[in-house]
């Protein structure tokens, strides 16, 4: 399992990724972030974010689940077709965080 603190792979605005290399790392976490918060918040959204993972070269096709855990400030992450999982932590108050953009955060 991931454990990404995401402001460690933020810039000083926390806005966007510190070096290119985090790019794709950073898209994929802040769609999860977004996604989850919006869900939470009573947002719809209409389309989980995809896996990235690939297993044996070839692209995962399966959509993330999401929940959050207001105590330990986390989102957990699994990809229910290969398995993959993960924990994003740091998300609260970023520009991606919809709860707390609405004033329902807890964290």
């Amino acid at each position: 399992m991931q454990v990404v603190d995401i402001r460690l792979l933020l810039d000083e605005s926390l806005s966007g990724p510190e070096l290119p290399q985090f790019k794709f790392k950073v898209q994929k976490l802040t769609e999860i972030v977004t996604y989850a918060t919006a869900k939470e918040s009573g947002i719809s959204v209409d389309i989980l974010p995809r896996c990235w993972r690939e297993p044996k070269r070839m692209p995962c096709a399966g959509r993330l689940e999401t929940s959050i855990d207001h105590d330990k400030k986390q989102i957990h992450w699994r990809c229910p077709d290969c398995g993959d999982e993960g924990v994003i932590t740091g998300w609260w108050g970023l520009v991606w965080d919809l709860s707390d953009r609405l004033g329902l955060s807890t964290c």
